[in-house]
């Protein structure tokens, strides 16, 4: 009985240590997950253009070749979606007037998952058409102007670039292991589209 009680202390104060153990890696592992997202949102801005994978696939006559794109990703103040967002639009690269696309891209990191990414689509897209030019515009972005994408996405750091896949748990149909995007210094992969940073 006496040596029940002297065990007690001990293995409370064990318990106490492997408790703070566990507690002390989950918080290196999120501060390593914003150190890695705060990376993230360093390389992403910017204008983008194909004109080099456009030119090799006019140099082998690949058909259909890859359309002619710029794409400008701007940081944006947009509380009501969150605190790390880009306005992002995509146009043709010999005539900005032809809009193809515009985006709002949220980023935060998860305790389980990571960096995560939504992408949102406009309700109303001309109302922010060209909001590259006037980023004040995003503050007054509420939830009904936009509609998220289905699939999130999950952002990963391999050496010095930054991998996205499909999150297999809102997507399940989709290969959870495919690369939908990938970002380096000046380098950004979105399908099968290779963009590389002008400005």
């Amino acid at each position: 009985m006496a040596e029940r009680a002297r065990a007690a202390p001990a293995m409370a104060a064990a318990t106490a240590l492997a408790i703070f153990g566990l507690l002390g890696a989950c918080a290196d592992e999120s501060k390593l997950r914003e150190s890695e997202l705060i990376q993230l949102l360093a390389l992403l801005p910017g204008r983008y253009d194909n004109s080099e994978q456009a030119a090799s696939d006019a140099g082998r006559g690949a058909r259909p070749p890859h359309d002619l794109i710029a794409l400008i990703i701007v940081k944006v103040y947009t509380p009501r979606l969150g605190h790390h967002l880009f306005y992002a639009q995509e146009m043709a690269a010999d005539d900005p007037r032809r809009v193809m696309s515009q985006k709002m891209y949220s980023f935060q990191v998860d305790d389980k998952r990571g960096i995560v990414e939504t992408v949102y689509q406009f309700v109303e897209p001309l109302r922010w058409r060209d909001g590259q030019r006037n980023t004040e515009l995003f503050t007054s972005v509420v939830t009904e102007d936009v509609q998220a994408e289905g699939c999130q996405l999950l952002w990963k750091k391999s050496g010095e670039r930054f991998i996205a896949t499909h999150d297999p748990g809102v997507c399940p149909d989709a290969p959870g292991a495919a690369p939908q995007a990938e970002l380096a210094a000046g380098v950004l992969s979105i399908g099968d589209y290779k963009f590389r940073k002008t400005r």
